[in-house]
């Protein structure tokens, strides 16, 4: 199995201060994830001055010089950037640094002109696929041409409702689209579940997972936080990932693996008779049976060759049944 790719996800979660971003970089760091992603925009790249957020969105701006000085940051410790990119603006200065990649939200999916500007950079761009439709993924990969598309499934609404997960979507869209799939999990960071939700996605065949996180959910309220893990707990998802991606991998087929194969050895039941079988007779399934025994053979034969061959010699009751003894 393919080595899951984690992004732990700030998003506004920063509340503006660059203090707090250092802060979440080295935090991502901590628990392993190999990206880390902010949303960075200018609010008048998402909305007009009357939308009820504006103000906010505002509020969390931090001026370019800054924000590129954090990306080389992150990459000091190694760790990848991502940006969820809104607006031409922030496309213009951001694309100079060492930014790794974008993500576009489903809000953008008919930004043509975002779009446009994405177009054959030769980068990873993320396409949120929550609250988009088909045809809009469609014309957006269509446009964004020459670039590493992932497609991330998972409805941003927070938090999610267990009716919200629809982790079959992941198969789906992999299939229809024929690239890679990502699961941006926003399941209330209360439950258990939101730790082991993550893991459950790569075994329905997501290369990406992108979750929030906090810095202490319970006890420092910021942005975002509603579905965002504590360390602690994102280390815990960490490690449920990567112990499934050591799940054996079969591609559509049914092999058995050799411990497997000496467990069906040890236990599975032979073909005996059920009672003495005279010599010459014809066998029939009334006169077999099926148990484990406490011998070991190197060949066991099927029922199915048995049935309908004569007994070359008498067969006692209960005597395994091997191909020397049937013709």
């Amino acid at each position: 199995m393919k080595k899951t790719y984690v992004i732990a996800e700030i998003a506004q979660g920063f509340e503006g201060d660059i203090n707090l971003c250092k802060r979440f970089i080295k935090l991502a760091k901590l628990v392993g994830a190999n990206a880390v992603k902010f949303q960075i925009f200018r609010a008048e790249e998402i909305c007009t001055t009357d939308y009820k957020y504006y103000d906010l969105f505002k509020s969390l701006e931090i001026d370019p010089q800054t924000w590129t000085d954090m990306i080389a940051f992150a990459d000091e410790q190694g760790l990848d950037f991502f940006v969820d990119i809104s607006g031409l603006k922030t496309l213009s200065w951001i694309e100079n640094t060492k930014i790794k990649g974008y993500k576009v939200h489903s809000t953008d999916l008919k930004n043509y002109e975002l779009l446009n500007k994405l177009k054959d950079k030769n980068v990873t761009v993320f396409l949120a696929a929550g609250g988009g439709i088909i045809e809009e993924l469609e014309k957006a990969i269509k446009i964004l041409g020459k670039n590493n598309i992932i497609i991330m499934s998972g409805f941003q609404a927070e938090p999610n409702l267990h009716s919200d997960v629809e982790l079959d979507k992941l198969e789906y869209l992999k299939s229809k689209f024929g690239v890679e799939v990502g699961y941006a999990d926003h399941f209330d960071a209360n439950y258990s579940l939101a730790i082991t939700l993550p893991a459950m996605a790569v075994l329905k065949g997501a290369t990406y997972i992108e979750k929030h996180l906090t810095i202490d959910r319970n006890n420092l309220v910021l942005e975002d936080n509603v579905s965002a893990l504590n360390p602690d707990e994102f280390i815990q998802m960490m490690k449920f990932i990567r112990d499934v991606e050591k799940f054996t991998e079969t591609k559509n087929e049914f092999p058995l693996s050799e411990r497997e194969q000496t467990y069906r050895k040890n236990t599975k039941k032979v073909v005996l008779a059920k009672h003495t079988i005279e010599a010459g007779t014809e066998i029939k399934s009334s006169d077999l049976m099926m148990l484990r025994t406490g011998k070991t053979f190197e060949k066991i034969i099927d029922i199915e060759t048995v049935i309908g061959k004569a007994a070359k010699v008498t067969i006692a009751s209960e005597s395994v049944i091997t191909e020397d003894l049937i013709k």
